[in-house]
């Protein structure tokens, strides 16, 4: 590498006189272009051989040897064979002793050596690569040279960076990063070489010079989707998240092109759904390309209750980390059978693949035996824990004699040898290795803690299981994304969600429905800030309304600060409100709640029907439960009390509150009430007084008169004589005209008074 850099310091000396004249290189030209038209690989060969014979008295003639390596690559290519490449790669180097200070001896032999590097065996080239004795080192060798000797040959500058870009190793990007900058004056009105600059001055960290050379780029007339997408990539980069939103979708507008749509495609195919790619392939302008990516995006900020704009932004992130963490150093695979997923991408291993679906896990482990992997008989491996509410996520990757291709596999035994495999499976002994392998993942769970401490050969139950969370991780892992919050401490809310209707009283305004949350969060959970003689605890909250495909209906995103003038502790509650007016259908709502400092929250969600409340037709609003005196909302010139746990103390009053609509002023609807224990076991006969009076409790069965299109009921039922424990409160109400009748259920707790 140092004489890499060397070379780069010689290059101001190469002269105008030592370059290949114009009339040579404009043949050189000529016959590139017409060999890449050229399909016909047994008029090529024919070809080969007579340039041989005149090579044969020419020997010395470096214009012959280019000609036969450009001819031997062309073969190369058309027979997908290594040693058309290996020929050609002979001859530029020929022609490269002869007249080491023309470019295209050394473009050439750059070009064949990628192509070489791209037939190797795979475990083998990835070996040297780590020595840098590979054929991707030595390609970009070659066309540092090719740069030095001309620095207005942009071609050979563009295939190092791209060279580079795929190695990412530091001392080759700093190369391909110096041999840019030396031809940048001379190549500046040439977009291909601004876009390769653009690029490798990035990859270096150099995002405002990148910046510079992607505007050059659009200045030049290059793509502009493609440059635009290239400037928000790159204002993401520098955590320019504002500005790379509006670059990427004016981006979206204006890629027409080919690649520009390529890229896109490929820029968000990471975390979507077949048939979400099915429909962004469907579109045929780039209008409405940029429409769906705008509801692509804005769909993920809905599911994971993000602002406008974030998850877009947190994709880049990650994907600027599994490139440079994850990428792959050889784009051809092979895969084991145990290997049970199979990408269809070659630039990142499994690692990367799960990491831009879910993020960075919460735990991540590996274990090493004793001798390394051919004396232990155990793989390179990883794991990687996601705690999740709905259940834990463990991925295994196991890189099985390659260097850096980690991939899936179902179980961590897979990390075993073939032999050992195979041995575990017939009964032998290798429990001394599975306790290893479980006992280093022993943070994850009870079974692994177990098995790793336990002097038992008897494994193959805790196999069995890690093998079947294994395969379901994969198939959640690699079919869906996810940036929800995560907090160290869980606030563990309860959350009530109630329908009801609204006054509809301005203007403008008409009837409609309302939905309200009320939560109670432990006190326990809790940490104040003291000020002002008082508690106070901030709390953001960000409740996001969608339909069950996640666009977007109604949201609330506030910071409300509570007070209390001493420290909540257990069995205390901070309880409140929010409200939301939604149309009617079928939502999903995600309730946000977190600290200041975001170390503590929740994320609630649920899927709720809304019948229609504007008094047009018969309907019933949900059932609310309070308390007087308690947490409660107000209408105009009305109070509802509520409560988030619907719980009451014996001996007290619960308050109902529910809504009658589309009942004509004066129509007498039947109601019934009935208090149950669940589980079966009618609780009438030990209660005394329902709704302050004497009547019979053990079932309630009245005639209402309606006030109008919209009945507004408050009732009082006395829970005095109830026995505590828990119980259904169904409200029934008749449409005297048709005989339909509409349910309403809610769970109440009745606890000792205090």
């Amino acid at each position: 590498m140092r004489f890499l850099l060397l070379l780069l310091t010689a290059a101001a000396a190469a002269t105008v006189a030592a370059a290949q004249s114009p009339d040579d290189r404009a043949a050189i030209e000529r016959l590139r272009d017409s060999l890449e038209s050229t399909t016909d690989s047994v008029a090529l060969k024919r070809l080969e051989a007579s340039t041989i014979e005149v090579a044969k008295v020419n020997r010395d003639d470096p214009l012959i040897h280019l000609r036969l390596g450009f001819i031997a690559y062309r073969l190369g290519e058309i027979a997908d064979a290594s040693s058309h490449f290996d020929d050609a790669a002979g001859e530029f180097e020929w022609a490269s002793q002869i007249k080491p200070e023309w470019p295209y001896p050394w473009f050439g032999l750059g070009r064949s050596e990628l192509a070489i590097g791209a037939h190797s065996a795979i475990a083998v080239e990835n070996l040297k690569q780590v020595l840098h004795l590979d054929h991707l080192s030595k390609a970009i060798n070659a066309y540092a040279k090719a740069v030095a000797t001309d620095s207005t040959f942009a071609e050979p500058v563009i295939e190092l960076v791209d060279a580079a870009l795929r190695q990412r190793v530091r001392a080759e990007t700093d190369v391909a990063l110096r041999v840019a900058r030396l031809s940048a004056s001379a190549a500046r009105g040439n977009p291909a070489f601004q876009m390769a600059r653009g690029r490798i001055e990035r990859e270096v960290g150099e995002g405002d010079s990148a910046r510079a050379a992607f505007a050059a780029f659009l200045a030049a007339g290059g793509d502009s989707g493609v440059g635009l997408l290239e400037l928000a990539r790159t204002d993401y980069f520098l955590h320019r998240d504002s500005a790379g939103r509006v670059e990427y979708f004016a981006g979206a507008r204006e890629a027409g092109s080919v690649a520009a749509i390529r890229m896109y495609r490929t820029d968000f195919s990471w975390i979507a759904k077949p048939e979400e790619l099915g429909q962004f392939d469907s579109l045929r302008t780039p209008a409405a390309r940029a429409r769906w990516l705008e509801a692509f995006w804005a769909r993920r900020d809905v599911a994971d209750v993000l602002q406008p704009g974030q998850r877009l932004a947190e994709h880049y992130r990650r994907w600027f980390y599994a490139m440079r963490t994850f990428g792959l150093l050889s784009p051809h695979r092979h895969y084991d059978f145990t290997e049970v997923y199979r990408s269809t991408q070659d630039q990142i291993d499994d690692r990367g693949v799960v990491f831009m679906r879910l993020g960075p896990p919460d735990q991540s482990r590996t274990y090493a035996a004793s001798g390394g992997s051919a004396a232990s008989g155990v793989e390179p491996n990883e794991s990687w824990l996601y705690r999740r509410p709905e259940g834990d996520l463990i991925f295994h990757f196991v890189s099985r004699g390659d260097v850096q291709d980690f991939k899936l596999v179902e179980s961590l035994t897979d990390a075993l040898s073939f032999q050992d495999r195979q041995r575990l499976a017939m009964g032998g002994d290798t429990s001394g290795v599975v306790r290893g392998l479980f006992g280093s993942r022993a943070t994850f769970g009870p079974m692994y803690e177990r098995i790793g401490s336990t002097l038992t050969s008897n494994v193959l139950p805790a196999i069995a299981e890690d093998r079947q969370r294994g395969t379901y991780a994969i198939g959640v892992g690699t079919t869906t994304d996810d940036d929800r919050p995560r907090f160290d401490v869980s606030f563990d809310p309860a959350i009530e969600e109630y329908l009801v209707g609204t006054r509809g009283t301005g203007a403008d305004s008409a009837p409609g429905q309302m939905l309200h949350l009320v939560f109670a969060i432990p006190g326990d959970h809790l940490t104040p800030v003291t000020g002002s003689g008082e508690f106070l605890y901030p709390l953001r909250f960000r409740l996001y309304v969608s339909n069950l495909q996640d666009s977007l209906v109604g949201a609330v995103d506030t910071l409300r600060v509570f007070g209390s003038p001493q420290a909540l502790r257990n069995p205390s509650y901070l309880s409140g409100q929010l409200e939301l007016p939604v149309p009617a259908g079928e939502y999903r709502y995600r309730l946000l709640i977190e600290s200041r400092d975001r170390a503590t929250g929740s994320l609630v969600s649920d899927t709720f029907a809304t019948p229609r409340l504007d008094g047009r037709t018969f309907a019933v609003s949900d059932l609310v439960l309070g308390e007087a005196g308690g947490l409660s909302w107000s209408e105009p010139g009305d109070t509802v009390y509520v409560s988030p746990l619907d719980r009451f103390p014996a001996g007290s009053d619960a308050q109902l509150y529910y809504e009658v609509y589309g009942l004509p002023a004066g129509a007498v609807y039947h109601t019934e009430i009935r208090v149950e224990r669940t589980g079966g076991g009618s609780i009438f006969g030990a209660i005394r007084r329902l709704f302050g009076g004497n009547r019979p409790p053990v079932q309630l069965s009245f005639d209402v008169a309606s006030e109008g299109t919209t009945t507004r009921v408050h009732r009082a039922v006395a829970l005095r004589d109830a026995a505590t424990g828990s119980y259904n409160l169904t409200l029934r109400i008749t449409d005297p005209a048709t005989g339909r009748a509409l349910t309403r259920v809610r769970h109440v707790e009745v606890v000792s008074a205090k």
